[in-house]
């Protein structure tokens, strides 16, 4: 029987549905791919799904294991946040009025900048990040007890996208004051998923400073609780630990995580994040992360295969990734004694880098000129390290 009043709970579950622009259907999609592999086959069919879902958001009873677990993997929230009998701070809308509204639009905003930046790049995007977490500093300066957790949580996303943008644009020193603002926002506010973010954001940091060890520390204590974090970002999350290992050498471990990684990849994404940290980790990202491990590895002439497959599967909103695979198979063409084809990528390489301001992929595409110094003869490697030149300008 359906209660007369809808519980808080139930409302919950249809307000964060919602708030992904996810249909029913979508979310039966989401759990299904959250589920552990060897669970999948057991699970009814996707109709069978659906109508439970309806059951749970109109209220007629609450959700059981296994179905209680997946919503919080997919939704990114713990038991607590999802299925408190009262209203919680997680609840849309948090804030009163227009308030309110101001907040809402933010969130929207945030998802926007993301697809932004896969599109288009930091140049593109960084400051839009910056005068959106302006404001929300002057929210915090007013406002207090449940208000400013709905604020805090989303001032950690936006410093975290900083942090992220700042990396890419060769600024370690701010990524990394970054993503501490963005750990203490995601502390004060108890916002745990978040908190396990930031220990990934600095993992890459540490993988760009060639730390194997801190990469390897800061991943696993992020997957101590593994079995509670939404499917995509344990797939982020393991494929970072597959970098420290290949930075340490190890072949069989590195490969043996990608592969782990695949079972909890994302199906599907639209490049803003909607369905949650470690969304952009599909199995496209993931092949690519093995190429790029392959080359650590000094197996270039792998690197090469796995680039060019993986590429083939990359979704277009994700223009700046583009760029840095194809910096990385100029890398990999280099590698293998084809200068021809590696000046060739790298030109290509460099045009996504110009556009979008990545200095990830200008750094790549420079080292790739260097060690061509010796074919500058050759019409493909002259047209590179001419770019490369007028671009210095």
């Amino acid at each position: 029987m359906v209660p007369a009043q809808v519980p808080a709970w139930a409302e919950r579950l249809s307000a964060e549905r919602q708030k992904r622009l996810w249909s029913q259907r979508d979310l039966a999609g989401h759990m299904v791919q959250a589920a552990p592999e060897h669970a999948r086959a057991q699970f009814p069919k996707r109709d069978s799904i659906v109508r439970r879902i309806k059951d749970y958001e109109r209220g007629a009873h609450k959700p059981d294991e296994p179905y209680r677990t997946l919503y919080c993997r997919v939704f990114g929230l713990s038991e607590e946040e999802l299925f408190a009998e009262t209203s919680t701070p997680s609840f849309v809308p948090e804030l009163a009025g227009g308030f309110a509204d101001a907040i809402n639009l933010l969130r929207e905003q945030w998802h926007l900048l993301v697809k932004r930046d896969n599109l288009l790049g930091p140049r593109h995007t960084l400051r839009g990040v910056h005068e959106q977490i302006t404001l929300l500093e002057g929210f915090l300066e007013s406002v207090r007890g449940s208000d400013r957790r709905a604020v805090l949580r989303l001032a950690a996303q936006y410093a975290e996208s900083a942090a992220w943008l700042h990396e890419d644009t060769g600024e370690l020193k701010e990524a990394c004051q970054w993503t501490d603002q963005a750990m203490n926002w995601a502390y004060e506010a108890g916002d745990g998923l978040m908190v396990t973010w930031t220990m990934f954001r600095r993992s890459q940091q540490e993988t760009a400073q060639r730390r194997p060890e801190e990469v390897i520390r800061l991943v696993l204590s992020s997957l101590r609780d593994a079995d509670r974090l939404p499917a995509p970002m344990r797939a982020a999350l393991l494929q970072q630990h597959a970098h420290g290992q290949a930075l340490n050498g190890e072949e069989r471990i590195c490969q043996q995580l990608l592969d782990e990684a695949h079972t909890w990849a994302a199906v599907t994404d639209d490049g803003d994040a909607r369905a949650g940290h470690g969304s952009f980790c599909t199995g496209a990202y993931l092949e690519i992360q093995r190429a790029c491990c392959w080359m650590e590895l000094g197996q270039a002439a792998r690197a090469v295969s796995g680039y060019e497959a993986a590429m083939q599967h990359l979704s277009p909103v994700y223009q700046r990734d583009r760029g840095m695979t194809l910096a990385g198979l100029a890398r990999a063409y280099a590698a293998i004694g084809e200068p021809e084809q590696a000046a060739a990528v790298g030109v290509d390489a460099l045009k996504i880098a110009r556009n979008s301001g990545s200095t990830r992929i200008l750094t790549v595409v420079t080292s790739v000129d260097h060690s061509l110094q010796r074919y500058r003869r050759l019409p493909a490697v002259a047209e590179l390290h001419d770019a490369l030149t007028t671009a210095a300008c």
